[in-house]
């Protein structure tokens, strides 16, 4: 496997930089922070992508390396392994499903499957950790960096450790045992809610006393209720036992007279209906064999309906004979005189077919007729079109040739400008200017290190004036370069300027001539054809054609005899008649001349709307009648509560039979009343109230209700035990809340002592920490200003600051950072920096 480029969009502090692998040793030599392990790591996540986890709250590589400014993060790297070449893409985002992979095999351009997402596994056969351990050695396994103890050390804090420890003890001990009162867990709930939810169970208990109060109020005057009505109930029982009895004896005497009565009030009852349904009064043998006589005539004339209606024709059909006859029906006379009109004109037609063209070429000059419908183009005007088209061709190559001109003028101009951008970094520049570095290097060298020594001086001097001739010819020789390359550049961007005009100009002439074109076209009914050429030509063949079938049709014309005048006539006043008929049948009569069909087919829907009429008139008179009889039927009928859905007949017939029950049902009740009233004059019987059937009944119907209330007293006495039994309850829940209210106030004041503790424990650390924070942040204001002549490219777009745990946090591009994000030297750096003490930080002056 060999590495042969790559290209970042965007990894870390790197962004849109690309890098050629050369044969052998590669090496990079940057300052800290440009992104040296950066770029170690985007080559591992090329081969093996970038881990996830949602549940780590450490900083993870994909976070570490994600772009500050937002932007896309992945690139390219182009390898080649088994013979090929290939360029694997892959884009990273916040979580792995965010992730691309493409690979790409550069000898096709297309995406391959050559390798899967596991590409290093693949190629190499280890893992990402092997991976890490054996191809190469990240800074992060060298590393150096402050200690706490150092920290402490150096920013004058040994002395207070101990003080900071045991706030942080003190703390953490009020605050954990302030939780222990406040906390809200279903697993481990603190004193207080506790307190709290076991009050609201007491007072739901509480709440519920006025109720239970009430239910038992209630339920004890329901009660008492029910022990009255038992005594009632009891009481009764004891009366209708004796009424039992009493009656039994009685009613050995009074069967038969029962059963008559019984039956006498059943007929009674039969005669009552019969009494509502005749209310309006009695039918006579007359008056219903009258209206039986109706219902037969009225079923017969709804056959007759029936069969009428199905003969009469749709509703098309009868609007279509309404509009053809109107109020007026042609008799047979001028059906007659219209035939025969008919008849003269089909002879002379035949006479003037002689004189006409044959129907194939009228068809052809019908569709030249179309063809120039629009437009008769002249000689002239298709001349000039041929020759338009023509130069539209030939516009249409010079274009092509003017446009590959102006693209390769073009790519000359862009070469010339990437080529204007190195220009003066040739390598005699570069020679001069290491010359001018060595002089001057020479010269500090002479003053610094034997500024006492003979000749050093003049050494000095030769050095300063020889780096000071060389740096001005180093100059003047990227003067020139860039002055050729800018006259280079005018030339061709003159060249680009001709061609583009005459690529414009070339272009605005063939669209005026397109338009020109495309105008007169569009006068055709043209076949679609690749070119305009092929059209012109087929308007010259068509106009050729058109000319000569247009010649003969005045000739035939010019024959024509007085007998196609007389036709023309004939036909002018035959179809006047027959046009509005015409526009029924949809015919036309001017161009088809079918009016033989249309007097054919006019005489049989005469003959057809006749018969219309006919039957029409029948039923209209037929359903005249049917409704005068519907109407009898329905007043007679309408006298009784007759049932909706049955037919006239049944009706009639219910009617007559409930008639004859009537008057049977008048003789029966009459002959019943004579013999009960007889037998209670012989037998001087009394009426009874209840028979001791009845009395048996009702003794078993108050033995259940006495049950019932019985077993309703003893449910009602253990409902009121349950009741007493709450209030008890209830009792007992108002003394728990009062304690459980004494005990909250109680641990709401040891909360709000706690809180107020914890808070005046944060004061005094921050105001003892606060001491020692101004003199860290003088002091790293101090040394980043020192270090910033060689930092100052690297840290330009970063802002340092220190917290109060005296970790540095970084702002750049808009956001706040860790350390963590920095690399390891600057992580070194800020570290250090903060807590250089007043004599190292003269060393560093006296260094300088």
């Amino acid at each position: 496997m060999k590495l042969i480029s790559c290209y970042i969009t965007g990894f870390g502090t790197i962004k849109e930089w690309s890098y050629d692998f050369s044969d052998g040793m590669n090496a990079l030599c940057q300052e800290n922070g440009w992104g040296k392990t950066t770029f170690s790591v985007f080559l591992k996540a090329m081969f093996y992508g970038m881990d996830y986890s949602a549940r780590t709250k450490m900083l993870t590589e994909r976070k570490h390396y994600m772009p500050w400014d937002g932007g896309v993060c992945g690139g390219y790297l182009i390898f080649e392994a088994e013979g090929k070449r290939y360029r694997v893409e892959r884009s990273f985002g916040k979580t792995d499903k965010d992730d691309t992979f493409t690979l790409i095999d550069t000898n096709t351009g297309a995406a391959c499957d050559d390798f899967s997402q596991n590409l290093g596994e693949e190629l190499f056969q280890v893992d990402r950790d092997s991976f890490e351990k054996s191809i190469f050695i990240p800074q992060a396994s060298v590393s150096t960096a402050m200690t706490d103890s150092l920290n402490a050390k150096m920013g004058n804090l040994a002395s207070a450790k101990d003080d900071i420890n045991n706030f942080d003890e003190a703390l953490n001990r009020v605050s954990e045992v302030r939780k222990n009162y406040t906390r809200r867990s279903k697993v481990n709930n603190g004193k207080i809610n506790v307190i709290k939810e076991e009050i609201s169970r007491c007072s739901e208990v509480i709440d519920k006393k006025a109720a239970i109060l009430d239910g038992y109020r209630k339920q004890f005057d329901k009660l008492e209720e029910k022990k009255k009505s038992l005594n009632w109930m009891e009481a009764e029982k004891n009366r209708i036992t004796e009424a039992i009895r009493t009656q039994s004896k009685r009613e050995q005497d009074m069967g038969a007279y029962r059963q008559q009565k019984e039956f006498l009030e059943k007929q009674q009852e039969e005669m009552n209906v019969l009494d509502d349904f005749f209310a309006t009064g009695l039918p006579s043998e007359e008056e219903h064999a009258k209206l039986e006589d109706v219902e037969r005539q009225y079923d017969m004339s709804r056959r007759t309906e029936k069969d009428l209606a199905i003969k009469l024709p749709p509703e098309q059909q009868i609007k279509k004979w309404e509009d053809l006859f109107g109020d007026q029906v042609p008799d047979e006379e001028d059906l007659s005189k219209w035939k025969d009109m008919s008849v003269r004109v089909q002879e002379l037609r035949m006479q003037g077919e002689h004189s006409k063209l044959s129907e194939e070429a009228t068809a052809q000059l019908d569709q030249l007729k179309y063809f120039f419908a629009n437009k008769v183009p002249t000689e002239e005007e298709l001349s000039q079109i041929e020759k338009d088209v023509v130069e539209l061709s030939r516009l249409d190559g010079r274009i092509v040739e003017q446009d590959e001109n102006y693209r390769n003028i073009k790519a000359r101009v862009d070469m010339a400008q990437k080529t204007g951008r190195t220009a003066g970094k040739t390598a005699g520049v570069l020679v001069l200017f290491i010359l001018f570095a060595a002089l001057l290097l020479g010269g500090f060298s002479f003053r610094i290190l034997a500024p006492e020594a003979d000749g050093s001086t003049i050494y000095q001097i030769l050095c300063f004036v020889g780096a000071a001739a060389t740096g001005v010819a180093a100059i003047m020789q990227i003067g020139r370069i860039r002055s050729l390359h800018r006259n280079k550049q005018e030339d061709l961007q003159g060249q680009l300027a001709e061609a583009a005009e005459a690529l414009a100009q070339s272009r605005e002439t063939r669209e005026v001539l397109a338009i020109r074109c495309k105008a007169f076209l569009a006068d055709f009914k043209l076949t679609p054809a690749d070119s305009m050429q092929q059209m012109v030509y087929e308007i010259r063949v068509n106009l050729d054609h058109y000319v000569r079938l247009r010649d003969e049709e005045h000739q035939a014309t010019a024959q024509t005899t007085d007998a196609v005048e007389e036709m023309a006539d004939l036909r002018m006043e035959l179809y006047t008649i027959l046009d509005r008929y015409a526009q029924v049948y949809h015919m036309d009569l001017y161009h088809e001349g079918n009016e033989a069909d249309l007097l054919e087919q006019l005489k049989k829907d005469k003959n057809a709307y006749e018969e219309y009429i006919h039957c029409r008139k029948q039923l209209e008179l037929i359903r005249l009648t049917m409704e005068e009889q519907k109407r009898l039927l329905e007043k007679y009928l309408g006298r009784f509560p007759l049932e909706e859905g049955t037919s006239l007949q049944e009706q009639l017939h219910l009617i007559w039979s409930k008639r004859q029950r009537y008057g049977q049902l008048q003789e029966e009740i009459a002959s019943l009343q004579e013999k009960i009233q007889a037998f209670a004059e012989d037998n001087q019987v009394e009426e009874i109230a209840l028979s001791v059937e009845q009395l048996q009944e009702k003794q078993v119907q108050i033995d259940e209700e006495i049950k019932d209330m019985q077993k309703g007293i003893t449910q009602d006495r253990e409902s009121l035990h349950q009741l007493s039994v709450e209030l008890d309850g209830i009792e007992d829940a108002e003394n728990r809340r009062d304690v459980l209210l004494e005990e909250k106030a109680e641990c709401d004041r040891k909360v709000d002592l706690l809180t107020k503790t914890e808070e005046y424990l944060k004061i005094a650390k921050e105001q003892f920490l606060s001491t020692y924070m101004r003199p860290l942040r003088q002091g790293m204001e101090h040394y980043m200003a020192i270090l910033d002549d060689k930092y100052k490219d690297s840290v330009k777009d970063m802002d340092f600051d220190i917290t109060m745990d005296l970790s540095v946090q970084v702002l750049s591009q808009g956001s706040t950072h860790s350390s963590d994000y920095l690399s390891h030297g600057y992580q070194d750096l800020v570290g250090f920096v903060p807590d250089l003490p007043w004599w190292m930080s003269c060393i560093i002056r006296n260094s300088r």
